[in-house]
């Protein structure tokens, strides 16, 4: 388990990817297929069953375990589709926290053939900085843009 730290800080951490796909389908990807790529030991709950990502202003990117239990990661706070996505969430104790999080993912081309991913997670709270930023670099680079590169590779 982490180090917890002994104040509360303030911190931007930013993660910046080349996607070797063109932005429609990394937007589609990212938002239709969540469940494809989110790691399975990124899941937080015992039991996960899905994650599920409503992509609608005011939506919840959550961990479903059934029977009304699982975990609410974000909630939608601005969305301009297919280029960004903002979303606020907490950051329980077990989890690494206490700890605000505005997270704001934004998808640009950078031609024809691969997109930008820019990752922005502002936090407030009890957080290591280098546990917060290797933890979006498990998720995004390691998670999605592997998954979706070998994704891609795999139908052509």
């Amino acid at each position: 388990m982490a180090k917890k730290p002994s104040s509360i800080t303030a911190a931007t951490h930013r993660l910046t990817l080349e996607i070797a796909r063109p932005q429609a389908g990394v937007w589609k990807a990212f938002t239709d297929d969540i469940q494809s790529w989110w790691p399975k030991d990124f899941y937080a709950t015992g039991s996960p069953q899905l994650m599920i990502f409503e992509v609608k202003p005011g939506g919840r990117l959550y961990e479903d375990s059934g029977n009304g239990n699982g975990l609410v990661w974000y909630h939608v706070i601005a969305l301009n589709a297919p280029n960004s996505i903002t979303m606020s969430g907490f950051i329980a104790p077990p989890f690494g926290g206490p700890a605000t999080s505005l997270l704001n993912i934004s998808f640009s081309p950078r031609d024809k053939s691969a997109t930008v991913m820019e990752v922005t997670d502002s936090t407030f709270g009890c957080l290591e900085e280098a546990t917060t930023l290797e933890g979006w670099r498990q998720l995004f680079e390691d998670g999605f843009k592997a998954w979706i590169e070998r994704k891609e590779t795999r139908k052509a």
